[in-house]
């Protein structure tokens, strides 16, 4: 794996999480923060962690409910401050739960394309004529004949990666993108997904390069693996099983559950105690250990780094060749850090046991 990243999730105190960046940006090249919208704002966080040293990306934005002129704007201005042996990086998709709950979605795969070549074209410095983005025009209010130009150079042009399932996000990451974020925690990217002879039909990674134009860049392959983790093992899989409750609640994702044979029995129980006004508590008492398991590594350090590795190595084999260990990473992100550091990292990655690799 040539880069390694880590991302952290905005629902802690600001300083702490800029000061867990901090503290694993010395073995880690990235930290991805989620864009949550009612957390922790995402532009603020980054820019904040490069001020401290970080490379940084979102981990993943998205165009729905967002304005790409003020995220090319805002992603631009974190770049001025990412040092010059970092980078910054966009990750971008359709929206998860909270963006469904929040926005109408019109044309979300469009909306997706648009702002890719939107951002893109804005980097340039060049005058961009509004009216070529029709689907962000209507969901905005960008008036007819309108023109958008930063009025700032943009030293270094910012990666786009994308984060998504389905054939037509897919083929959006094919045609326009950088690169493509695979987490594992989602069930056709899982470890069952890996092991079950036919990843790249069931992932989609087969279209995505055989569409890859012939005369584009390789397509930077990033691989998440999620994590739990605590001194407290007990407290670290029930971490991990809220976590999976708030996914598996959706209906959407259990043919995929069911595609790489996965309990989708669970997946029920959990939507049910959601249905029946139980909350994340309740429904995480609902989500089997199993179903947990499949999609996120949870435990002690020691629990950890066995399946860790397992599923760097699967990456691997199947042309992943950046990583990062991905939320929650635990119930208590200073303490995860720490173990990160002192005992996950060391293993998985060896040759991080004395800091980044220089290039």
């Amino acid at each position: 794996m040539t880069k390694l990243g880590v991302q952290i999730q905005p629902w802690h105190d600001s300083r702490e999480l800029v000061e867990v960046g901090r503290r694993l940006s010395d073995v880690v090249d990235l930290v991805w923060v989620p864009d949550q919208m009612l957390a922790r704002n995402v532009y603020a966080l980054l820019g904040a962690l490069a001020q401290a040293g970080c490379g940084v990306g979102t981990g993943v934005t998205y165009a729905v409910g967002r304005n790409p002129i003020e995220m090319a704007s805002a992603v631009a201005t974190i770049g001025e401050l990412v040092r010059d042996d970092r980078e910054v990086v966009v990750g971008i998709g359709t929206g998860g739960v909270l963006v469904n709950s929040l926005f109408r979605k019109a044309r979300p795969v469009s909306a997706v394309r648009e702002a890719v070549t939107l951002m893109r074209a804005l980097w340039t410095g060049e005058p961009v004529p509004l009216d070529a983005f029709p689907v962000l025009g209507a969901a905005l209010g960008y008036r007819p004949g309108a023109n958008a130009q930063l009025t700032y150079p943009v030293r270094r042009r910012p990666d786009i990666v994308v984060a998504g399932i389905g054939p037509k996000i897919l083929a959006i990451a094919a045609a326009h993108a950088d690169g493509l974020i695979s987490p594992s925690m989602i069930p056709t990217l899982s470890r069952a997904a890996l092991l079950s002879g036919r990843f790249g039909e069931i992932s989609g990674l087969d279209d995505v390069l055989s569409a890859r134009p012939v005369d584009s860049v390789p397509l930077r392959l990033i691989f998440g693996i999620n994590i739990s983790v605590s001194r407290n093992r007990d407290r670290a899989r029930a971490h991990a099983r809220r976590q999976v409750s708030l996914m598996m609640g959706s209906p959407r994702l259990w043919p995929d559950l069911a595609a790489v044979g996965l309990d989708v029995e669970s997946a029920g129980e959990v939507k049910a105690a959601f249905d029946n006004g139980l909350g994340v508590e309740g429904a995480a008492q609902r989500c089997s250990e199993s179903l947990a398991d499949a999609l996120i590594i949870s435990g002690s350090p020691e629990d950890c780094i066995g399946p860790m590795t397992e599923l760097r190595d699967l990456a691997a084999a199947h042309g992943y060749t950046e990583c990062y260990v991905g939320a929650p990473l635990g119930p208590d992100p200073s303490e995860a850090a720490d173990l990160l550091l002192s005992d996950v990292i060391p293993e998985v990655w060896p040759d991080r046991r004395g800091g980044r690799p220089q290039e």
